[in-house]
């Protein structure tokens, strides 16, 4: 049943394995096919827009058999309406990163130990799985290891104070530890931008756990690096033409 579901429903899978606690796939699978299944994912190229090119974005994720769709209901400091996302468009949903889910702690210990999820009971007295609260898309990632300037990176950054980050990718152009501390300055493009643009690079100190302005605006964490599988997911959300405002 595990492969059924994986196959059908990766991003969920990903989710369940590493919040622990998920055994029974069979039930799994029936009640994500009845919508009781809610995940935390970060979804690819939000609703399409420009404004999320090459960006990450936190989401509680269902899958509604009806539309043969997911529905993801962002985490917004204003008012958002879900995005239906068409089952065979999964690729745009993951997990927080391998290398930043111990520090960020996507999984929050519930009861029923099912991690980002937990046990409720339904008017027909049947278990439902509904989600925790949601804490990670808000922490800083710490650190500054495993950074090599040319390859490609995914910044934390948020507009608004209360947002949740994203994860914004680009390459890393320079790279200064501060000496001292714990902190380093790095400079990353964001190809997907022409090179005169505003947008095109930024310089970002980071390393410890603050929040700090930024110079586009909002306010950026952490800077975490990509493995090259990650790498070439990303690139299937490239823009065609230079994204321009």
């Amino acid at each position: 049943w595990y492969d059924l579901y994986a196959q059908r429903w990766p991003a969920f899978a990903d989710c369940f394995r590493f919040a622990g606690g998920a055994e029974d796939w069979c039930y799994l699978y029936r009640k994500t096919l009845q919508g009781k299944c809610e995940c935390m994912l970060e979804v690819f190229d939000r609703e399409k827009k420009l404004g999320f090119a090459m960006a990450a974005m936190p989401a509680r994720v269902e899958y509604d058999a009806t539309l043969g769709a997911y529905v993801a209901r962002y985490l917004s400091a204003s008012p958002v309406k879900p995005e239906t996302i068409p089952e065979a468009e999964g690729h745009r949903l993951r997990v927080c990163p391998a290398s930043a889910r111990v520090q960020l702690q996507p999984s929050i210990e519930q009861k029923g130990g099912l991690g980002n999820l937990k046990l409720a009971y339904g008017e027909d007295g049947d278990p439902e799985l509904v989600p925790g609260l949601p804490q990670y898309p808000g922490r800083v990632l710490e650190g500054t290891e495993g950074l090599q300037v040319g390859q490609g990176v995914e910044l934390q950054w948020k507009m608004q104070m209360a947002s949740p980050f994203g994860w914004w990718y680009g390459t890393l152009e320079q790279l200064q530890k501060v000496p001292g501390s714990q902190l380093a300055q790095a400079t990353i493009t964001f190809g997907h931008f022409p090179m005169t643009s505003r947008w095109y690079r930024l310089d970002v100190r980071f390393g410890d756990s603050s929040l700090r302005p930024c110079a586009f605006g909002g306010y950026t964490g952490g800077i975490r690096a990509t493995t090259e599988a990650e790498r070439r997911h990303w690139m299937r959300f490239f823009p065609v033409e230079p994204v321009r405002f």
